[in-house]
């Protein structure tokens, strides 16, 4: 039998622990105003044992034809799993190309997790919003953050739209009725993290932050009033990089799209927020919110959580970085930050570390685990503090990492035994009174 799951505790129905996918080769066609997807993907992967079936994420797509190695495969449908019968045993180790032909014109699921996921149709375009499970509502996959892969998106729009997708623009042609746009994402990425906007849109260069350079978009109305967070970036990717090292990816942007307001999301390389959050000031909440993207650039696209219940690794340290800058832009102290965080945890709550599926975007992931990061600041002080945040990215870019991967290095960054700060502060269900030191 195939694996169907991971191995995550929170979502044990996400994900394959057959798969190694490398790439995904993205092909769609969106009719705005049928809100249909025609799509097709090849999924090139690798598998770990002898496989005579094939487990892929995939809810609510209509299936029309799978090949395998460029051989017809039968398939089937369990669920939300799409069940693939190569024509002959995939070998372990050995590369296999899986081309998947589908449509999809049911796309969002609502999971009171958030805002939900998946790809949500507006008027005059799209977007899609992924965390935790929504990929698989638009696009076969192997859908969980311990499998990361690059990324070939070719998307035709009609007349007058514009798709934006991860990484670079490497092409832009005439379609029937359209055009063509082909983004290449050439470092490694999650599933979660794929941008995908339709609408009308502006490709904008965004000059260098030091060496990075810098692609924005926004719809053609609201260039004008993105301007002032388009010109912060820089300035923000200065301050956070002599504290969490070198930006670490290609690429870097802002993305404002026509979505429901309250979105914000570290879609990777070019973060995306709603433009009804944004008024054109320069306000506490822009600050926030910039800031807090712009920091799961280190904190959860370069390395990426190896499972849901390690999410923290993202909110929390992407929390703090923003406590960081709030301080550093004058609007907020650090320490009026984190007394209050470390107040609102005094009640009993669930432990940062251990989430639960229905809580895992809650408070104590995000201020509350904050409040984790500061104390860990404390117990080791600054110069071995920043050593390990940065020694975390370097060691690890372009991979997915667990708890205690990051407590391992830690400890050694460290040179002594951190278990019982741990085990008081990450996996703790109230904390202490007052921060160490």
């Amino acid at each position: 039998m195939p694996s169907t799951s991971s191995g995550d505790t929170l979502f044990p129905e996400l994900g394959s622990a057959d798969l190694d996918v490398a790439s995904y080769d993205v092909r769609l066609q969106y009719d705005v105003a049928s809100r249909t997807i025609d799509g097709a993907v090849t999924i090139e992967t690798t598998v770990d044992r002898p496989l005579d079936v094939v487990a892929l994420d995939a809810a609510d797509l209509v299936v029309e034809t799978v090949t395998v190695d460029a051989a017809p495969a039968t398939f089937e449908r369990t669920g939300a799993e799409l069940l693939i019968h190569p024509a002959s045993t995939l070998a372990p180790a050995t590369p296999a190309a899986i081309d998947i032909v589908y449509r999809d014109d049911r796309h969002e699921s609502a999971l009171g997790l958030g805002l939900g996921a998946g790809w949500y149709p507006v008027d005059g375009g799209s977007y899609v919003l992924n965390e935790p499970d929504g990929a698989r509502r638009w696009l076969p996959s192997n859908d969980h953050p311990s499998d990361k892969a690059t990324w070939r998106f070719t998307v035709t729009v009609g007349e007058g739209l514009t798709a934006v997708a991860n990484g670079e623009l490497v092409e832009q042609r005439p379609a029937p009725g359209g055009t063509t746009w082909v983004w290449e994402q050439r470092e490694p990425m999650a599933t979660y993290l794929v941008q995908l906007l339709v609408g009308d849109y502006v490709i904008l260069d965004g000059g260098l932050a030091g060496d990075t350079p810098l692609t924005n978009t926004a719809l053609r109305a609201d260039v004008a009033r993105m301007q002032p967070y388009f010109d912060l970036t820089a300035e923000q990717v200065a301050f956070f990089e002599p504290l969490f090292g070198p930006y670490p990816l290609d690429r870097y942007g802002l993305a404002f799209a026509a979505s429901v307001p309250g979105l914000a999301m570290e879609t990777q390389g070019r973060s995306m927020f709603s433009n009804l959050d944004f008024s054109g000031a320069l306000d506490r909440t822009a600050h926030l919110l910039l800031s807090h993207e712009l920091a799961h650039q280190w904190f959860g696209d370069a390395v990426t959580p190896a499972a849901w219940s390690d999410l923290w690794l993202n909110e929390s340290f992407a929390t703090y970085a923003q406590w960081l800058w709030l301080d550093h832009a004058g609007i907020e102290t650090l320490d009026a930050q984190a007394s209050l965080a470390l107040a609102l945890r005094q009640t009993p709550t669930e432990p940062t570390g251990v989430p639960s599926a229905g809580d895992l975007f809650g408070y104590e992931r995000y201020d509350g685990g904050a409040a984790v990061v500061h104390a860990l600041r404390r117990e080791m002080g600054d110069d071995a503090f920043f050593a390990l945040l940065q020694r975390w990215v370097a060691d690890n870019d372009g991979t997915s990492r667990t708890t205690p991967d990051f407590i391992a290095l830690a400890i050694e960054v460290a040179g002594r035994d951190l278990t019982a700060f741990f085990e008081t502060w990450l996996f703790a269900p109230s904390l202490p009174p007052t921060y160490p030191g």
